[in-house]
């Protein structure tokens, strides 16, 4: 099963019905697909999980790269995994607000003042997801 991380910039601000249409229609497509997965976004910033069979994930990744809403996609990491991180999301979602992100361990340092950080980007995304998997996250899901 392939893991996918990536991270892209949206090319205006969502407004909260903008992310609420993405994220049913994410869920929609996602369990469809059998793919699960995490959706961050933060001030015009979107970091996503994507966890599936490879070649779903792979087109479904080259289908968001593609879209006009995002630019500035980034894989941040890819690789196979044995377990789901997120195997009962069909698309998890945390809309991150500037006081949450100063607690959560490695998100503040991951997106900076809006943009994407990429610097030591790697174990930075380790521990955002860590804190997802760990539960820590999870009481500010939608």
């Amino acid at each position: 099963m392939l893991e996918l991380v990536y991270a892209s910039g949206g090319r205006a601000p969502f407004s909260p019905q903008e992310l609420t249409e993405l994220l049913a229609k994410a869920r929609t497509n996602n369990q469809a697909l059998g793919v699960s997965g995490l959706l961050l976004y933060h001030r015009g910033s979107f970091l996503q999980v994507l966890e599936g069979e490879e070649s779903v994930v792979n087109a479904l990744y080259e289908k968001i790269a593609k879209d006009p809403r995002h630019h500035r996609c980034v894989i941040i990491k890819r690789g196979t995994t044995a377990n789901r991180s997120f195997a009962d999301w069909s698309m998890g979602f945390v809309e991150v607000s500037a006081a949450l992100a100063k607690k959560l361990d490695g998100f503040n340092s991951f997106f900076q003042q809006g943009r994407l950080d990429l610097k030591g980007g790697a174990e930075q995304i380790s521990k955002v997801l860590e804190g997802f998997r760990s539960g820590q996250w999870r009481q500010h899901v939608f």
